[in-house]
């Protein structure tokens, strides 16, 4: 039978619009399907899935199911669970593997990850105030469990295998990703890839996902933007590095050990933190959207034999360095305390420039330091100034990362190698020493390669050979501020 034209454009609009249906019924079910996820687990009866509560396990035995029904395999043959305990509490990481079909590259693995644990609640005039975190971080369960399902239905497509991670106690600490990596199920090198899905239910009213860390990728930006891997509908920025240094997100751990990372979200714009993060507010079909493009850039990674890492690795994520060198400079004040009397003598300027360096070891450190220094003080024969070397030795506690914080406590030691009262030089060998010696304290905070510090110092050695009229001697105290860059 011969069919007329007519005829074949009747049947390809048939097939057209037949494939747009199902595609429309696919997307239609996928946004239903993480809408469900999130509002069981931004559901009150959770109450806020805190981290080691029970609610946190119901909350984990719920991941676990759906990720079964999806077809994700346990990363070991008998659990999901990966326990872990921390400052008193257990808690958990849920894991799953899809493995890859290349018998070289099935042993490389991409991991994506997104926190399942939240706030918990509160009761303030006997009620109950739920933190329900649904779109910190139900929406990025809710992500990776429909990326996973999309994997499974792709699996004949991998080379690479893929990881599948609920992180535990992310709100506390990051202390599930920690725990990951520093009990990983698989060589860290062999890890290509990890993304941290944390909240990204705000497409609509934040304008678009972010992935920041492409600049850890060779081609981390045509790798994220390809049309071909980007949903119509659906806005892709970039960032090379995270660089915020008030959050922090699991990407943290795998980037510290050189591990590409990307951290996919859709900002701030939401309540997140607040009982105002509930799931009636997400955006489920640009959610949707977000899933599609993850197991668009998943599959292309696990089948992308030329995909490497660029060696490069945000500021915020380098480790701790054993040691470091800066340079400083300090201003402030220095008076005379009399070791009897009632009074002190009056202040004057202080200042100097210098060398710092220090040793770390993690929270604690120890740093010397060299500076030369001008200090004055007011004395009865006039203003007092004296030109120093001075040799501080402290010992350090701190926190680490890009903004951080110290505590300091140590001794120093100066040489007074000149100096003036009025006009006369200073006589060293009959009425003043020319060494000094005592304590200094302070605290600083740190900003990137920039450190501003706060030090009191009191001088324990006289500085008069001979006591006066009032029978006191004069011991130096001094108050001043330094700043080092941290070369």
């Amino acid at each position: 039978m011969k069919l007329k034209n007519k005829d074949i454009y009747k049947i390809l609009f048939s097939v057209l619009v037949s494939g747009l249906c199902t595609a429309i019924s696919a997307q239609s079910t996928l946004t239903e399907r993480v809408k469900k996820h999130v509002h069981i687990l931004a559901s009150d009866s959770l109450k806020g899935r805190k981290a080691g509560s029970r609610e946190s396990d119901i909350a984990a035995r719920y991941i676990v199911n759906q990720w079964k029904e999806t077809g994700l395999a346990p990363y070991r043959n008998d659990t999901y669970y990966q326990p872990f305990t921390r400052e008193n509490g257990t808690y958990k990481n849920i894991i799953a593997i899809v493995r890859g079909n290349d018998p070289v590259l099935q042993n490389e693995y991409i991991v994506i990850g997104a926190h399942y644990d939240h706030l918990g609640y509160k009761m303030l005039n006997d009620s109950l105030i739920v933190y329900n975190g649904a779109d910190d971080n139900a929406s990025g369960v809710a992500a990776i469990t429909e990326t996973a399902r999309k994997i499974v239905e792709s699996s004949s497509k991998l080379k690479r295998s893929v990881i599948f991670v609920a992180f535990d106690a992310e709100e506390i600490g990051l202390y599930g990703s920690e725990y990951f990596v520093d009990n990983p199920v698989v060589p860290l090198n062999r890890i290509k890839l990890m993304l941290s899905v944390d909240m990204v239910g705000w497409h609509a009213k934040s304008g678009y996902v972010k992935y920041a860390g492409t600049g850890t990728v060779v081609k981390g930006k045509e790798l994220i933007t390809d049309k071909s891997r980007v949903p119509d509908n659906l806005n892709v920025t970039i960032k090379d590095f995270e660089t915020s240094i008030l959050t922090a997100t699991d990407t943290e751990p795998f980037a510290r050990r050189n591990i590409p990372t990307l951290a996919v979200t859709t900002g701030l714009k939401s309540p997140y933190h607040s009982p105002e993060d509930d799931a009636d507010l997400i955006d489920y079909d640009g959610l949707a959207l977000i899933v599609e493009h993850l197991s668009n850039i998943i599959l292309h990674v696990s089948g992308d034999e030329n995909y490497r890492a660029s060696k490069k690795i945000a500021s915020k994520h380098r480790p701790l360095q054993k040691f470091h060198f800066g340079v400083s400079a300090n201003i402030g004040s220095n008076y005379h305390h009399y070791t009897d009397g009632a009074l002190n003598g009056k202040s004057a300027s202080a200042f100097g420039i210098g060398l710092t360096s220090q040793f770390n070891f993690e929270h604690f450190a120890v740093r010397p330091e060299i500076f030369y220094e001008h200090i004055k003080a007011k004395y009865p024969a006039g203003k007092i100034a004296t030109n120093n070397i001075t040799v501080p030795l402290n010992f350090v506690l701190q926190t680490n990362g890009q903004l951080s914080a110290d505590a300091f406590l140590g001794g120093y030691y100066s040489y007074r190698f000149n100096g003036k009262t009025g006009k006369n030089s200073i006589d060293f060998a009959n009425e003043f020493y020319r060494h000094e010696a005592g304590l200094n304290y302070g605290a600083g905070v740190k900003l990137f390669n920039l450190k501003i510090s706060y030090t009191y110092r009191l001088g324990l050695t006289n500085f008069t050979r001979f006591k006066n009229a009032d029978n006191a001697h004069i011991l130096n105290r001094a108050s001043y501020f330094t700043i080092t860059y941290i070369l």
